[in-house]
């Protein structure tokens, strides 16, 4: 709660009306001070209930790869792979999105702010249309895909379009463990809490 603002000391003749007044400004400071408090307490409360409510909803403290150190990242590397996996199984992706997106930074980039947004998306602070906008996002990003990725993966030969093309069970495949953990290794040991802001890696 902050600190009542409101002081001022009445003379030994106030008048009546110059009492009440001051009464009543004290009044509603203190009245001030305690809607604060509650306010604070209600969106504290509310967290915690979306947390207890819907736990598919935990996001990493951080996602801004820029500024992760190991720990951080190797955190938000599971938490991203995981989401991915269920996206590219539920949407299938597979013809359009590569398993070895980890090594793309781009696509990196591109399936976190996805990853996260689809989280918000579907909490319960969301609007009730946030699902169809998140949807519109995903159709414009598999757009982008195909820009970041210039070569398909298949090291400049084409590979025709197959609907019915899986990424295999064996994933993370060899290229992508080598990606997230040549990632991992080259930023700086954990130092304490990452900082809250930055730019993209």
């Amino acid at each position: 709660m902050s600190q009542r603002t409101f002081t001022f000391d009445l003379p030994e003749d106030a008048s009546a009306q110059q009492r009440a007044t001051v009464e009543l400004a004290e009044l509603i400071d203190s009245l001030r001070g305690s809607v604060e408090h509650l306010a604070q307490a209600h969106v504290a409360l509310v967290d915690r209930v979306d947390t207890l409510d819907n736990p598919a909803g935990w996001i990493p403290a951080q996602h801004c790869w820029r500024e992760l150190d190991r720990d951080a990242a190797t955190e938000l590397w599971a938490w991203l792979t995981d989401w991915t996996r269920w996206l590219v199984d539920r949407y299938g992706l597979a013809q359009d999105l590569g398993p070895c997106w980890p090594a793309h930074p781009a696509l990196v980039e591109e399936l976190t702010a996805l990853c996260v947004a689809w989280h918000h998306a579907y909490s319960r602070k969301a609007d009730p249309d946030a699902p169809l906008r998140w949807h519109e996002a995903l159709h414009r990003a598999q757009q982008r895909w195909q820009q970041w990725d210039h070569t398909r993966c298949r090291h400049g030969q084409h590979t025709p379009t197959n609907p019915d093309t899986v990424w295999a069970d064996s994933f993370p495949d060899e290229a992508a463990d080598r990606a997230v953990s040549d990632d991992i290794t080259a930023r700086p040991a954990t130092s304490g809490p990452a900082p809250a802001t930055g730019g993209s890696r």
